[in-house]
């Protein structure tokens, strides 16, 4: 067993959303800036930026290998899957791209501030 959790506060942390334009988008920024976090969102291709951030969020069902510039499973920051669909493949992928937590899609009012937490732990 691992030692205590610490809850840190997550205000002013960066999140980049790789995600198409989609309701998703609008409820999982809704999430992150009610908890203090600073968003950016972009598809199909991650920013310079997105090496700063603290988190990315990437969606698992249209994602690919090229959108990340560095090496499968290798990514500097916590990475938390979009996922809405359960297809084995997607949730294989999702893993090898190096998911630490995931948010099922549709994002709703709930999971994403516990889905930062545990990618943080991790």
């Amino acid at each position: 067993m691992t030692g205590p959790v610490r809850i840190a506060d997550l205000g002013g942390a960066r999140a980049i959303i790789l995600h198409r334009p989609h309701a998703v988008v609008t409820a999982l920024t809704r999430q992150l800036q009610a908890v203090g976090l600073q968003v950016v969102t972009c598809w199909p291709e991650l920013p310079a930026e997105a090496l700063a951030a603290d988190f990315v969020f990437f969606d698992a069902d249209m994602g690919f290998d090229d959108q990340f510039p560095w090496d499968k499973g290798a990514a500097p920051m916590p990475m938390i899957a979009l996922i809405g669909s359960e297809a084995p493949g997607r949730v294989e992928w999702a893993l090898a791209t190096g998911a630490n937590a995931q948010v099922l899609k549709p994002v709703g009012d709930s999971g994403v501030y516990s889905a930062l937490l545990i990618a943080r732990h991790g």
